[in-house]
């Protein structure tokens, strides 16, 4: 008899795969800022909370198993040994996916790999996490190899199991923990409850307890969908474990909040404080109380449901450190496009699939692959059967199930594409002109740049100051702003209008004048810009464009960049100053905070929400 609860749920995977593959395709061709909701003062999302930090947590049950199982010799949770590892492999695969998806530049994810910076918390991550990876493919490889003809392999595969597993072991207890200590780095952006010097130890108990609840509910689904019996006896033992661990977890916690004195926050009232109890709740609390009860160890529908919902609060701790505990500081609400949601499902879609297809195929549950083998059998023996509106027989095994999969997924990647938005990619946004009047608003919110006009150019001295900054004109024009140049935000301009120059000097028999008589009429032979516009465009003190050769301007970021970044730090040097952190991000981009107060009542009534560049 065909198993229809999996079919089905298999056929939900393939809509959300597809899905997420026209979001993928709209991310690649025009960038992050088409497909998210991140920004320069959110740069962490959904796919930095859930999919990396999340994600190496949920996989933590393949090194809690295989130490189990492997090390510890606790033969009652062997069943539990394979799932967990193939499970641990997905999982490490989606991070790397995820990160693919998230790194702005994803075609240099290889750079911790010859760039080395051996004192980031980061450049650890990084590298356990490929190393962790290769070590997984190694202990899934016997699971593949076990019933194919590669037997030497195998064979040989199988005896460097345990050195294998001990690696895996340590290298997770290097990573688990340093994915706390990446956020060491921000004590003053993470609200008080999440920040503590105990990040990496937390991070690893945490894991530890996550590993477990993850393995009974990962097993408590495959047994409903495969329609099999739960392992009710290896779930009970589990749930023991999983109290004790939980039980550690809560009071090295709570005890690091009191030694700290920061109790008193959770019970404040304010949105983090009942933020934190939701999760302590769902993680630890509930669970650590209902596992030590017998008659819910007992419960197959009990245990689901616990470990679901631990695994849930322990999701939600990894978003709140990397994301939602960060609000208080930057003070800019984040919430994820539906894009993101998209990619994040659809990552989880796909490692399903391939998790049901292992299943079904290879070893990792023996007698599970006994029982779906005599189900196959059974259907290449039935009668046909018909789809119920069509009335189209659409074969049997996996015949059908190709075809009603495939298409699931061209339905669902039509419809991503249809919905997805049609935005310019972020790297081609216009720049818009500075506005105000002695005091200039630049940039986007919260992260303005207030510039005080008057007062840089009282400093310098007008003939100096004037000529620095507005070093070039439009032809006729004085104080021309770098906007009407740099008319793109993060990519250069090419503000040489050809069609312009060839009107105004004659049309086509002008073209000797810039390419010269008898020349071919291309770049290579040509005047140069300055050879005709040294007196109307280039400004009088002007040290910054030395040669106006090139007709192309930079990006207003990096225009704004190397003429503020310069200075600022000539001026940090200076004792006189006395501003040591001048040169820094933080002294033009401070999220509003400072800087807004400082100009606050200097910026024109009326004015105050203008000037985005």
């Amino acid at each position: 008899m065909r198993n229809n609860r999996m079919f089905v749920f298999k056929a939900i995977l393939w809509c959300v795969a597809g899905l997420a593959a026209a979001v993928a395709v709209l991310r690649f061709a025009l960038g992050l800022g088409v497909a998210t909701a991140l920004s320069d003062t959110t740069p962490w999302g959904l796919w930095i909370g859930f999919d990396v930090m999340g994600g190496v947590a949920l996989a933590a049950g393949g090194f809690v198993i295989a130490a189990a199982v492997h090390v510890f010799h606790r033969e009652t949770y062997h069943a539990a040994a394979r799932p967990a590892i193939l499970t641990a492999f997905l999982g490490y695969g989606a991070v790397a996916v995820g990160l693919l998806f998230d790194l702005g530049l994803p075609w240099n994810i290889w750079h911790p790999m010859i760039f080395w910076n051996i004192h980031s918390p980061l450049f650890e991550v990084a590298w356990c996490v490929m190393l962790y990876l290769t070590v997984l493919a190694l202990e899934v490889a016997p699971v593949i190899l076990e019933r194919t003809p590669f037997q030497k392999a195998y064979r040989f595969l199988s005896r460097l199991a345990l050195p294998i597993m001990i690696l895996g072991i340590m290298l997770s207890t290097l990573h688990q923990s340093s994915l706390g200590s990446l956020l060491l780095i921000m004590p003053f952006r993470i609200y008080p409850l999440w920040y503590t010097h105990l990040l990496p130890e937390l991070f690893f108990i945490s894991a530890i307890c996550l590993g477990l609840n993850m393995v009974m509910f990962e097993s408590s689904v495959t047994s409903w969908l495969y329609r099999r019996e739960p392992e009710t006896k290896m779930l009970g033992g589990l749930a023991k474990l999983a109290s004790a661990a939980l039980a550690f977890y809560f009071v090295v916690r709570i005890a690091d909040l009191a030694y700290q004195h920061k109790l008193g926050l959770i019970f404040a009232g304010t949105w983090e404080g009942n933020l934190f109890i939701l999760e302590m709740l769902l993680s630890t609390i509930l669970p650590m109380v209902l596992y030590t009860l017998p008659a819910v160890r007992r419960s197959p529908t009990g245990l689901w449901l616990i470990s679901m919902g631990s695994v849930l609060g322990f999701v939600l701790n990894r978003v709140n450190a990397s994301g939602l505990s960060q609000i208080w500081a930057t003070r800019s609400f984040y919430f994820p496009a539906w894009t993101e949601f998209a990619i994040s499902l659809g990552i989880v879609s796909a490692c399903g699939l391939i998790f049901f297809f292992v299943q079904e195929h290879f070893p990792v549950d023996p007698h599970g692959l006994n029982d779906i083998e005599e189900q196959r059998e059974l259907a290449d023996k039935s009668s046909p059967a018909f789809a119920p509106f069509t009335q189209v027989w659409l074969g049997e095994g996996w015949r059908k199930s190709a075809r009603v999969y495939s298409i699931c997924f061209v339905v669902a990647m039509a419809l991503g594409l249809t919905l997805a938005p049609k935005t310019e990619p972020a790297v081609t946004r216009k720049a818009d002109r500075a506005r105000g009047a002695n005091v200039l608003r630049v940039g986007d919110g919260p992260r303005y740049v207030y510039f005080d006009h008057k007062r840089h150019q009282d400093e310098a001295g007008k003939e100096k100051s004037c000529g620095t900054c507005h070093h070039l004109h439009l032809a006729g024009d004085v104080g021309t702003p770098c906007s009407e140049c740099h008319r793109r935000l993060f990519v250069p301009t090419n503000v040489f209008d050809h069609d312009r120059h060839v009107e105004r000097a004659g049309g086509r028999e002008s073209c000797a004048k810039c390419h010269g008589p008898g020349e071919p009429q291309s770049l290579t032979v040509v005047k140069t810009c300055q050879d005709c516009h040294q007196k109307d465009m280039m400004a009088a003190g002007n040290t910054v464009v030395t040669a106006f050769k090139n007709p192309s301007a930079a990006s207003y970021k990096d225009a704004m960049h190397k003429m503020c970044i310069p200075c600022h730090v000539t001026k940090a040097a200076d004792p006189k100053v006395n501003l040591p952190n001048l040169g820094r991000c933080g002294a033009c981009h401070d999220s509003g905070t400072q800087s807004e107060k400082a100009y606050k009542t200097e910026v024109p009534p009326g004015q105050e929400g203008i000037g985005r560049t």
